[in-house]
């Protein structure tokens, strides 16, 4: 795998896991246990496989299934977004702001969302 794949790949991880910490209550129990198998503990899909008893192949299908549904909320909720913009923000004020402890607060704000 070549540098720029690997970057790639671990974006996309850290994207999944994002929507996974805001969107996964809204997944099943049964989707839930197989994504996080796969995108939080790094199991192979032919190790899920043989701990659910399904096919590697439906593991997969799976893992896009959850990975599509909670792209999906985000298109139609945009917390995460919202998030980031106001992170980005606080942060904004934070670098402008002469007072340590607003500085300290809106530190303590962002480590929060």
């Amino acid at each position: 795998m070549s540098q720029a794949n690997a970057d790639e790949a671990l974006k996309e991880i850290v994207e999944l896991t994002r929507l996974y910490d805001v969107y996964g209550p809204l997944l099943s129990d049964h989707k839930k246990e197989i994504f996080e198998s796969y995108v939080l503990d790094n199991y192979s899909l032919a190790e899920i496989a043989e701990q659910v008893g399904l096919s590697r192949q439906g593991v997969r299908d799976i893992v896009r299934r959850c990975s599509k549904e909670l792209q999906e909320a985000e298109e139609k909720l945009g917390f995460l977004k919202k998030m980031d913009r106001l992170t980005e923000r606080m942060e904004e004020i934070k670098a402008k702001s002469r007072d340590s402890e607003i500085s300290e607060m809106l530190e303590k704000i962002v480590s929060d969302i």
